[in-house]
């Protein structure tokens, strides 16, 4: 075996730790570029409240309709007790896409939240409902006897208010009697004799409540005196400006929910009896109750500022383009 030298030892170890070394390198880079191609997957969180007025959601979650559109993207729905955890979602980045009713916008408007309307998806019955016989209207209620809302400031809490300025002369004359619980919590409540003696309450907890022998004492939409979009859709200006396509294409599945509705509603009924704990045809004639409306245009929020802000809700009436994502219709056929 030939003998090798010293120095061609030391050339070949040079060598062939160069040769490592740029392995390694080669492997790192690599690496890097595999991360690249490959990002984070999207994030989008959804969240929203309980009852048929939040139906086009459940069907959008039922069929997939963002999953279709946004194929990488990872989607969680949350589904919460009132507007202000989604307020709040909203603020601190864990929501991306918050659904409630239209005057807690407005409100976080007036705090100078930096959020807008983006759509609507709903109108319909907002009531309030009373399990006591001696209670037919507001000056009938007692100084112990209390009324279930969402939460301060919600929909529900400006139309009694705006009821309250009306029949009794002080828009705030109820409000020491409010308790804050979710729709659910609400009905069982009132069915249990509690010192809860009525509900601003929707579907299907209004017709649950009226089969149990209770009564409407005022209707929403006698109280603002025109149809008006109840739940509507928000998303931050920050998000939408850096997400356009994400937002248009998740109003695009929003707007397809809805167009089934109203194109199939026994069929949608039949899907969404489960989520509802209901039948098909209990649903159906909620679903379909005088003045439910499905649609993404949005309606009413001028009126609903105008008697927020006589109500000491807000400060002053916000310029409507000025809350209002440029695609959103202006109001309800």
């Amino acid at each position: 075996m030939q003998k090798i030298s010293p120095r061609k030892k030391r050339i070949r170890n040079r060598t062939r730790a160069a040769c490592v070394l740029l392995f390694a390198l080669f492997l790192m880079i690599s690496g890097v570029a595999g991360c690249a191609a490959h990002p984070a997957k999207t994030k989008i969180i959804i969240g929203y409240q309980f009852g048929v007025a939040y139906a086009p959601l459940e069907i959008m979650k039922m069929q997939g309709l963002l999953e279709k559109r946004l194929p990488e993207a990872d989607i969680e729905w949350r589904q919460m007790g009132g507007p202000t955890p989604i307020r709040e979602g909203m603020l601190n980045g864990s929501i991306t896409f918050g659904f409630m009713g239209i005057s807690p916008v407005l409100i976080g408007v007036d705090h100078g939240m930096p959020w807008k309307y983006m759509c609507g998806i709903s109108a319909n019955r907002v009531a309030l409902v009373s399990c006591r016989e001696d209670i037919d209207s507001l000056a009938d209620f007692g100084p112990y006897d209390r009324i279930a809302i969402l939460s301060p400031g919600c929909t529900q809490h400006v139309l009694l208010s705006v009821l309250a300025a009306r029949e009794l002369g002080d828009a705030k004359a109820l409000d020491g009697q409010l308790v804050s619980m979710t729709h659910p919590d609400a009905m069982n409540a009132l069915m249990s004799g509690t010192e809860i003696a009525a509900h601003m309450a929707t579907p299907p907890y209004i017709e649950e409540e009226l089969a149990q022998g209770m009564k409407v004492i005022a209707d929403g939409e006698e109280i603002m005196g025109r149809p008006f979009t109840f739940i509507c859709g928000v998303a931050m200006t920050d998000y939408v400006r850096e997400n356009g396509t994400t937002y248009e294409l998740f109003l695009e599945a929003l707007g397809e929910a809805v167009d089934y509705i109203n194109e199939h509603m026994e069929e949608a009924c039949d899907a969404l009896a489960d989520v509802y704990e209901i039948s098909p045809d209990a649903l159906y004639a909620q679903m379909t109750y005088n003045g439910t409306i499905y649609s993404t245009s949005l309606a009413g929020v001028p009126e609903m500022a105008r008697a927020m802000a006589q109500c000491g809700f807000i400060s002053e009436v916000p310029p409507y383009d000025e809350i209002v994502f440029d695609n959103v219709k202006k109001e309800m056929p």
